[in-house]
């Protein structure tokens, strides 16, 4: 007991090296020698203005707790103020295993490689699952490039910043993890999650799934705006994240009960899928067939598309986000090809679930997308346009046609090779 002890301080002092100023006397031993069943690692990138949950978040997990197994372990890190925290929560307590101080940054991809690496080292289990807790705004560009090609996930501002406003001390905003760096840093852990959850906005998003589609089996997200309280934990503990085998459903069926039980969602509503992602490569290679023959020269009509954010100045020249079924079955006009898209799309995209609306960004009732059954798919696209060209030097996240152009699923589908999307990333149309 003595020398795995050892063995386990020398590993972890390793990880710490590499992720920063922690320190050693934190360090408490809290592995495991046996296998488990499922090891759940919830990474809360907290330093912004979603910190005032993570207190609420951190008991509904506690409590949840103590219902668990012995067999599956969940852990705990917390990016918060000027401090982070890794914690092991189970049926007998609390306990803290590393504390690190204010250079850590949660945005940064090879810490949440070594935290996956040393999780999969320290607790063995049968399967993993992650959950990504933050800010997010799906495939979208950074605001800052210096410090990222793509916002993707998470904000933290550093130990400095101002989290009320997502800012940074020198007034950037906070940095942002890249979704394609998101997916090398879980390859590069060795760590294969039987699931990735996104408790974030608009993270279901076909561009972001796709890019994810060779680090996990399942992406559970929502292609919209999430209630500031996320998900209720207790419920998840108890009913998704340790169920054997996985079952996905439980995740945007319960996600959907909890948002229409639980009194502070208040009229928010929430709206969720779960992608297979062995699926989305047959889903790409379908989807570039249906653009070759209907997606042409001209720029798609999406009047009448379910969009699940708004093109304005209030919510930072965003991108619509598109309901990628509309946007194909709006596409394609012959019956035959509807039908085989849209098995490929079902086989990919399980289990979409919703409140009867969501509302983008308030409580009133302006500001509601109403949801019908049957006539989404809970995961977004996004759909070239001409004003995202023209209007480039006023959005925050510059040339969104550019953008797109640029990810493996406009490659896959094809859309780069589509005659419109081209003269707006070539400026052929002015």
């Amino acid at each position: 007991m003595i020398c795995w002890n050892k063995l386990w301080k020398t590993g972890f002092l390793a990880v710490c090296c590499l992720l920063g100023s922690c320190q050693e006397n934190e360090v408490v031993p809290g592995g495991t020698e046996g296998n488990g069943k499922r090891t759940v690692l919830i990474y809360m990138n907290a330093r912004n203005s979603l910190y005032g949950n993570v207190k609420a978040d951190s008991l509904e997990l506690v409590k949840g707790a103590k219902n668990m197994s012995a067999d599956d372990r969940l852990l705990l890190y917390v990016c918060k103020d000027s401090l982070s925290y890794l914690y092991r929560i189970s049926a007998g307590g609390t306990k803290l295993l590393l504390q690190c101080g204010p250079t850590q940054n949660a945005s940064n991809p090879k810490q949440l490689e070594m935290l996956l690496k040393w999780t999969g080292e320290q607790f063995p289990s049968q399967s993993y699952g992650l959950v990504l807790w933050s800010h997010s705004d799906g495939w979208l560009p950074s605001t800052n490039v210096s410090r990222a090609t793509s916002r993707g996930f998470g904000i933290d501002v550093g130990a400095d910043g101002n989290p009320w406003s997502d800012r940074t001390s020198d007034g950037n905003l906070g940095v942002q993890m890249n979704i394609t760096d998101l997916a090398e840093a879980v390859a590069n852990s060795g760590i294969r999650p039987k699931f990735i959850f996104f408790d974030s906005c608009l993270m279901q998003g076909v561009e972001a799934a796709y890019d994810l589609r060779n680090v996990t089996d399942w992406v559970i997200a929502s292609p919209a705006q999430i209630p500031g309280v996320g998900a209720q934990y207790t419920d998840m503990m108890n009913e998704a994240f340790f169920q054997d085998p996985l079952n996905p459903q439980a995740f945007t069926e319960g996600y959907v009960k909890q948002a229409s039980t639980y009194s502070e969602y208040g009229d928010m509503g929430v709206v969720l899928s779960a992608v297979k992602t062995e699926k989305l490569e047959n889903l790409a290679a379908v989807t570039k067939t249906m653009i070759q023959k209907y997606a042409g020269s001209s720029e798609p009509d999406m009047n009448g598309v379910l969009a699940y954010d708004r093109y304005q100045w209030q919510y930072f020249y965003r991108p619509e986000y598109y309901d990628l079924k509309q946007v194909m079955l709006h596409l394609i006009t012959e019956e035959a090809d509807r039908q085989t898209w849209t098995a490929a799309l079902e086989a990919c995209v399980l289990y979409p679930a919703a409140t009867p609306y969501v509302n983008f960004w308030s409580n009133y009732p302006s500001d509601r997308l109403v949801l019908t059954p049957g006539e989404f798919s809970a995961i977004s696209t996004f759909v070239p346009q001409q004003r995202y060209t023209t209007n480039a030097e006023a959005c925050i996240y510059g040339d969104l046609n550019q953008a797109f152009a640029n990810t493996e699923w406009a490659k896959a589908s094809g859309w780069t090779e589509n005659a419109y999307l081209k003269s707006l990333t070539t400026n052929e149309e002015k």
